[in-house]
């Protein structure tokens, strides 16, 4: 492309690399631990594949799909990519959290180039690249989640990597029946690799398929606008798409297979499907906390028993989350509509495009399929991906809307506006950043204080029964902090509860102030719960026995 010669220099993405590794860094320094229950899966499921475990996990932390007791096949829910990065980084470095951080920290600083280069690859101009780099670097509600052990950093590379190489399909030509590929600012394998890349997405994201899909559909809408074109060239022609053309819609579907094929093996082997049932069933959930049910059906029976207008609610309920996430997290509320001036200035382009339908299947996906997982993170995670380009559009949207005004005002100084607005931008999302840092991490140790008491509850278990099953709000964390075979407390009443400890073998029962709501009773009176007797106390923690 001859913009990215004229109108970039190979140092301003050395520079912009360099800074965001030095920002993520910083960053990444005072996160000491996991402080959810995601980023403790990925990394106590990465020092089990880093001690040489392999695909294993040594909790239940959700009981859809009737799991086995622990330990189990793991990421049979969430994918496995994440994880392997952090075992990369413990392999290195040692089986700590810190060194499991490497990875992400290198991976997420890569997100500052590739949206400067997005912006070249626009047409913008140098500024552009720097000003799309920079806010890619303080990015706003994402800033304190790149370099945790999760999804966020991963998919942003990948997802928005595979979709830029996606859209220069945009070149393609057509002469003689033949694609001619002789436009292309990539070699024609760039659609190979934009599979490979869509399918790695999806080893770091279930929804990471979306990615795939939309590739595959702004394909076929390519191919379908050449042929109807070459039709209305030549008289009485019908609409043909040749074998060969159709060859660009395989392309990609080869990477994608090549990446994904052994993962869908390894899971036909150990669960008997290629998409595991357990992702599926979250269609059908009533309320987000029905992920944690235990014995419950989640069918479409199941989901409409209760009316159509629960059912509507609750889309209407994700629709209205979903919209502010996009507002406020992927746009960071100010940049949103300059990128909508930018995105629709440059509607023509195939990266616009491109990006702009995986951003509507997403949303659409995250709101109607599966909206009480989407609203309440899946559209967040999933949405990195779409971060260059919106902060490439951005960019080149401020471009259009000073130089509208400049074209209205006499004494407008259109290069000097472009600077101070530009600067303003970066200062607000900085400002914005280390403000959501400081409130996630660092105040009142929010990050590093995260399930606070499990250590001492590992410890008591482990003094008391190494070999005991615990019933805990957070598995995974529990595993991290010195814990052995643990599930998942279930959102139901007592007497199911008690009917999956049984199950499972739970020995042990923790409850905190985090508790599922019907267990609320459990909790205020522990002295009358019947099947449970209190053998400890650990501050506002609870630990009964299970009554055999």
């Amino acid at each position: 492309m001859k913009n990215v010669v004229v109108n970039s220099k190979k140092s301003d993405y050395i520079w912009l690399l360099t800074l965001a590794l030095l920002v993520r860094g910083l960053a990444a320094w005072p996160q000491q631990q996991p402080n959810y229950m995601d980023a403790a899966y990925y990394t106590v499921t990465g020092q089990n594949l880093a001690q040489g475990r392999g695909f294993v996990e040594d909790f239940v932390w959700n009981y859809l799909g009737n799991p086995g007791s622990p330990p189990q096949p793991s990421h049979l829910y969430w994918p496995p990519l994440t994880s392997l990065l952090a075992a990369a980084g413990m392999l290195l470095g040692g089986d700590n959290y810190r060194a499991a951080q490497i990875g992400f920290v290198l991976v997420s600083a890569l997100l500052a180039p590739l949206a400067a280069y997005s912006a070249i690859a626009l047409g913008g101009r140098r500024w552009h690249a720097w000003l799309a780099g920079l806010l890619a670097i303080f990015s706003g509600f994402y800033f304190p989640y790149w370099t945790a052990i999760d999804s966020f950093a991963l998919f942003g590379v990948t997802g928005s990597l595979a979709l830029l190489l996606a859209s220069e399909s945009e070149r393609i030509k057509v002469e003689g029946g033949r694609m001619n590929f002789s436009a292309f600012c990539l070699p024609p394998s760039s659609l190979f690799f934009a599979g490979l890349l869509a399918g790695l997405a999806h080893l770091t994201r279930a929804d990471g398929v979306l990615i795939f899909v939309s590739i595959e559909l702004f394909l076929l809408v390519q191919l379908v606008r050449s042929a109807t074109r070459n039709t209305q060239r030549a008289t009485h022609k019908k609409l043909r798409i040749t074998n060969y053309e159709l060859r660009i819609l395989v392309l990609p579907l080869l990477g994608y297979l090549l990446v994904m094929l052994p993962w869908f093996w390894r899971n036909w082997q150990v669960a008997g499907a290629p998409l595991p049932v357990a992702g599926s069933q979250t269609i059908w959930l009533a309320s987000y906390d029905d992920l944690f049910s235990y014995g419950r059906e989640h069918s479409p029976a199941t989901l409409l028993a209760a009316g159509l207008g629960p059912v509507l609610a609750g889309r209407w309920w994700a629709l209205m989350v979903n919209l502010q996430t996009v507002l406020a997290v992927w746009g960071m509320i100010i940049l949103l509509p300059l990128a909508l001036v930018g995105g629709w200035h440059l509607r023509r382009r195939g990266a616009v495009q491109l990006n702009a339908l995986y951003a509507g299947l997403l949303l659409a996906v995250m709101t109607l399929v599966f909206p009480f997982p989407g609203a309440r993170g899946g559209l967040f995670h999933s949405g990195a991906a779409l971060l260059p380009v919106i902060y490439a559009t951005t960019a080149i949207g401020l471009e259009v809307v000073v130089g509208w005004v400049a074209a209205r005002r006499r004494g407008w100084r259109a290069n000097s506006a472009r600077q101070v607005f530009g600067v303003g931008l970066v200062a607000i999302a900085v400002t914005l950043s280390l403000f959501l840092y400081n409130q996630r991490v660092l105040k009142n140790n929010a990050w590093n204080g995260a399930d606070a008491a499990y250590p001492a509850i590992a410890a008591w278990v482990m003094a008391h029964d190494a070999t005991a099953v615990v019933m805990i709000g957070n598995p995974p964390a529990y595993r991290y902090h010195g814990g052995g075979p643990s599930v998942v407390v279930p959102n139901e009443n007592l007497d199911i509860t008690l009917q999956a400890a049984r199950r499972y073998g739970v020995r042990y029962l923790v409850l905190d102030s985090n508790r599922p709501a019907p267990l609320a009773e459990v909790f205020a009176r522990p002295e009358s719960a019947a099947g449970l007797t209190i053998v400890e106390r650990l501050g506002d923690v609870v630990i009964f026995q299970v009554d055999r």
